[in-house]
């Protein structure tokens, strides 16, 4: 599965002023979408770009739309019609992953999701990041736990495929926030999980808090344990579509590692394999 990130021209409840123009501590100027080609708004255009991008020879690719910065519901139903459509008669086009956020999942929202959900391969990302309410409110997601609840239960109830995204490293958070993470994933019907080490970006808020007020930035040896343990407690059925993020590497302020996203992961299957771990080992299923 190849995703293909393209610019929909969506804006984003937390930038426009609705709930504040701020937006998440951590997100780009490009609402985490650094990696679309933001000089052409034509979507087929955007899609040949990145599949001649990321596109291997002599590999049987199965191609997926990934609606990536800001928030990709937040627009008038009609609007969100014609852009999901116009991917979807795309020939080389296969399904559509759809980020957003869970206080943006509106009636006419879900009946589109609902309807897109028939015709193609959908899921929707979510950014919870972290349960606790502290870090919440610290990195200006804009809305509490409750409505994340009630959001993610709103795409279950319509057997929407889901991925969660989670943050390891944010400040103040130790192993027994990432494992809580964990719990709260696998308490519920969720399809994909997305883990993202912490960085920090030139042109952020999270990059000017920085500089005012210095935190300890999780070392790569560090990051890896956690991330391991937070595997071994997973449930086994979840798909993993990420075990770590990076940026545009001119523009990451730290941690240094964030700039060889390789090197982490290919440590952590060596981990894996030397130790013969495996997702679930420690998974306790309920009664």
């Amino acid at each position: 599965m190849v995703k293909l990130p393209i610019d929909g021209g969506f804006s984003c409840p937390n930038r426009d002023g609705k709930i504040s123009k701020k937006g998440c501590i951590y997100c780009s100027i490009y609402g985490s979408g650094d990696f679309t080609y933001h000089n052409n708004r034509n979507i087929k255009e955007q899609l040949n770009y990145q599949k001649n991008l990321l596109s291997k020879k002599n590999r049987e690719e199965f191609y997926i739309a990934y609606f990536q910065n800001f928030t990709n519901t937040y627009a008038d139903k009609n609007y969100l019609k014609r852009i999901y459509n116009e991917v979807l008669n795309i020939e080389f086009i296969n399904g559509i992953s759809i980020a957003t956020r869970a206080d943006c999942l509106n009636d006419d929202v879900l009946e589109i999701l609902n309807e897109l959900n028939k015709k193609t391969f959908l899921f929707v990302e979510l950014g919870l990041q972290s349960v606790n309410d502290k870090t919440i409110k610290f990195i200006n997601r804009g809305y509490n736990q409750k409505t994340f609840d009630e959001g993610i239960s709103k795409l279950i109830d319509l057997n929407i495929k889901t991925v969660v995204h989670l943050i390891v490293g944010l400040p103040n958070e130790n192993k027994k926030d990432f494992l809580n993470d964990i719990f709260y994933v696998n308490e519920k019907n969720i399809w994909g999980i997305k883990i993202h080490n912490l960085y920090i970006q030139e042109e952020t808020p999270l990059f000017l808090y920085y500089k005012k007020n210095p935190f300890n930035i999780m070392e790569k040896n560090e990051y890896i344990q956690n991330v391991i343990e937070m595997l071994e407690f997973l449930k086994p059925n979840i798909t993993i579509h990420r075990l770590t993020g990076d940026g545009p590497k001119e523009k990451i302020i730290e941690p240094k590692r964030s700039k060889n996203k390789a090197s982490v992961l290919s440590t952590i299957d060596k981990i894996l394999k030397e130790k013969n771990i495996r997702q679930g080992d420690k998974y306790i299923k309920p009664n």
